[in-house]
């Protein structure tokens, strides 16, 4: 699996972002199909924990993200 970043300079989230739950924060392509990431959560990314392009593991964490009270 890749991450990856559509083409599009809004398709990734990037700290300081807020998010909502349910919300896409990137795209992972995997066997050559695109697949959108949403977020569980509602909150701000404090940290992306890859790189674009970067291959990933089943369950890598992708984000860290402080969630709102």
């Amino acid at each position: 699996e890749k991450m990856l970043v559509n083409g599009n300079e809004n398709s990734e989230a990037k700290v300081g972002d807020k998010v909502t739950k349910g919300e896409v924060v990137c795209i992972i392509e995997a066997m050559k199909v695109m697949n959108e990431i949403t977020s569980d959560v509602t909150g701000e990314i404090v940290a992306v924990l890859i790189e674009n392009e970067q291959v990933i593991e089943f369950n890598q964490p992708l984000f860290r993200v402080k969630e709102e009270a």
